[in-house]
């Protein structure tokens, strides 16, 4: 499925698997490069921010990047009437992250880096490197 068609753009030979959600309404912006692939079910949402994924980067199914969060800061009023505090999610090139991946909004992923099963990125992550976790953190070089 893809949302706000005219602000994604795709490289050439990149392929999705099925369920793949692409949105980037409400001004959102999002890049995808050459020679990518991505599994089932990959959701990359940049609606309201941005997402920049480089050229031969790998999703497993099921990977999450949401550019975007939703505001909370006011108890009185429900959080869905809050709107949402835009990001960018950057992804350089040669990248995997693997499957259940959940990649959140302000940061970016070094050239070449690993992102283990099930890890949860929330902090900048550097190139060449193997991280893991919840939050992903480094744990070895490449």
């Amino acid at each position: 499925t893809i949302d706000g068609f005219s602000n994604i753009s795709v490289g050439n030979e990149t392929s999705f698997m099925s369920g793949s959600y692409l949105y980037a309404n409400d001004n959102g912006k999002l890049t995808v490069g050459s020679r990518c692939s991505f599994n089932h079910n990959v959701n990359l949402g940049a609606s309201s921010g941005e997402i920049i994924i480089g050229d031969d980067v790998l999703m497993g199914p099921n990977v999450v990047l949401r550019a975007a969060n939703h505001v909370f800061n006011n108890p009185l009023l429900p959080i869905r009437r809050q709107g949402h505090m835009n990001g960018k999610i950057i992804v350089e090139n040669d990248v995997w992250l693997a499957a259940n991946v959940v990649v959140t909004s302000g940061v970016s992923i070094g050239r070449g880096c690993v992102v283990g099963a099930g890890s949860v990125v929330t902090q900048d992550l550097p190139s060449m490197t193997v991280c893991v976790g919840v939050p992903a953190r480094p744990i070895k070089r490449r």
